[in-house]
């Protein structure tokens, strides 16, 4: 993109888009303020939103009285209404939080908690009752704490479609855009971009807002902010099982808590995999490699609250990393730099609680003079679930756009209309793992075998770029090296081998 084609001058501007960060966009761009959100990757929720269990937790957890404890409160309660606002799904199933008898007193320490902290509902449910709800609990496992306002969401579906409403709502999205220096002058920041492919290399803006997430301190020292003394990074491990154990559990399922988080998981996506997870080890800011003890630890762990699944079904490991900042989220207005916020230690619940802490953001900064407008937003267009939609709707949708009936990814059952469509959103994905998190293909057993190539052709079709220059997730991670056809790597070899001969001949 050159820089003549963009804006440089905000209002407002975002410093990273993970589902903190995409939340006070759209939050925002929503009241008519000029804003732009930064993100140094070439898509949102690329960070730790991506690695997450799409948990939106009812609130028993944090201790009572924190700000863990105030927003996720707040963050449940508005969840529902934000989903349906974004068209996105919110699977209303529930949580247990499980035990044998020995921790009956500490179910009912986290009952007793929950009800301080104000969540609705909860209730000690105990042996039938329990294996009703999972019957495929351990037998072993005779109690269980049931928090029926818990829910589920897809963590990167709705960080995407917080940052597709912030622009149609007049905000703008700058990805490859990653902050190394900033400047504070006339009561105006000028942030500056790291590499020369962002897509501009300064922004202005009167206010500033750190979202970085495990970067957020990094960004904070750009300013000269000290390190605050507390800082840990812990690294959180998972393994997804094929779609074809659906149904093996029916809500995540939580063993007691300990002092390093709420421990393995066993838990489900909104699209059908089993999910387990996550390990709680500490670890450097950016590593996420999957270690095979951490996984034998998801195993053995998950065994304790559960029957064995069939971990033959693991289709993909991965890792996230989440900071923490003592025990409690850091909100903070700077004192030394006048209009600049930040966010330190947004860790679980930090999901459930991105909308509450949106909004009290939002009011700090107009309690310190940002001027909203009275504006209708506008609600950003879903893309189309053809998974959701009868044969009568799809042979319907079909003959409309026959598009919609070549499928791209067979496991996921993706077809090239509904990539097309993503193609041309408001924030258009540039690489595989961005079109896979808004519409899943690779997603699925194969994990891309066959439908890479595909995608490639797609992408370098509608964007207009070679396919030599499409990514896996970002600039240095192209796939293809050349076309092995019409002048490509088999062409220019022969082509080279008939110059030697020549050259010889000579």
């Amino acid at each position: 993109m050159s820089t003549k084609q963009v804006k440089n001058n905000f209002e407002v501007a975002i410093i990273g888009g993970g589902i903190v960060g995409t939340a006070v966009f759209s939050e925002l761009c929503r009241l008519g303020v000029n804003c732009v959100l930064l993100e140094a990757s070439e898509d949102v929720s690329n960070g730790s939103t991506k690695a997450n269990s799409g948990i939106v937790h009812s609130g028993y957890d944090p201790t009572p009285n924190s700000l863990m404890a105030k927003f996720n409160i707040l963050g449940a309660n508005m969840y529902e209404d934000m989903c349906k606002r974004l068209s996105v799904t919110y699977l209303k199933c529930g949580t247990l939080t499980v035990s044998n008898e020995e921790g009956r007193q500490k179910l009912n320490d986290l009952l007793n908690r929950g009800k301080q902290n104000g969540v609705k509902g909860l209730k000690i449910v105990e042996n039938k009752e329990l294996h009703k709800l999972e019957p495929n609990l351990n037998s072993d496992i005779t109690l269980g704490l049931y928090a029926p306002t818990g829910a589920l969401v897809s963590p990167y579906n709705v960080c995407v479609a917080l940052a597709e409403e912030g622009i149609v709502n007049g905000g703008t999205v700058y990805c490859y855009f990653n902050v190394n220096k900033i400047k504070y002058q006339n009561q105006l920041y000028t942030i500056y971009a790291k590499e020369s492919y962002a897509p501009t290399p300064f922004v202005n803006a009167k206010y500033v807002i750190n979202c970085a997430g495990a970067n957020a301190i990094e960004v904070n020292k750009l300013l000269g902010l000290p390190e605050p003394q507390n800082v840990s990074y812990v690294k959180g491990e998972y393994i997804i099982l094929d779609k074809s154990l659906k149904g093996y559990v029916n809500r995540p399922i939580f063993p007691l808590p300990t002092a390093m988080g709420k421990g393995i998981v066993s838990n489900l996506t909104v699209h059908g995999n089993i999910l387990l997870g996550p390990t709680a080890t500490p670890c450097q800011k950016d590593d996420v490699s999957v270690s095979t003890d951490s996984i034998a630890q998801i195993v053995d762990k998950v065994c304790l609250t559960i029957k064995k699944p069939n971990f033959g079904k693991t289709i993909k490991l991965f890792a996230g990393v989440r900071a923490k900042v003592g025990n409690d989220f850091v909100i903070e207005r700077d004192n030394t730099h006048k209009n600049y916020y930040y966010t330190l230690g947004i860790c679980s619940p930090g999901l459930t609680s991105a909308p509450a802490i949106a909004v009290y953001i939002k009011d700090m900064l107009i309690e310190d003079g940002l001027k909203t407008k009275n504006i209708t937003p506008k609600k950003r267009k879903p893309y189309p679930e053809l998974a959701t939609l009868s044969r009568q709707e799809l042979n319907k949708l079909i003959k409309a756009n026959p598009q919609y009936g070549r499928i791209i990814c067979k496991c996921e059952n993706v077809s090239e209309g509904e990539i097309i469509d993503i193609l041309n959103s408001p924030l258009k994905p540039t690489s595989i793992d961005a079109i896979k998190r808004r519409v899943r293909p690779s997603m699925g057993r194969c994990q891309g075998s066959f439908c890479i190539p595909k995608l490639i052709n797609l992408i370098s079709q509608y964007l207009n770029i070679p396919k030599e220059k499409v990514t896996l997730n970002g600039i240095g991670s192209e796939i293809v090296i050349s076309d092995i056809k019409q002048y490509g790597y088999y062409a220019r070899k022969q082509i080279n081998t008939v110059l030697k001969q020549v050259s010889t001949k000579k």
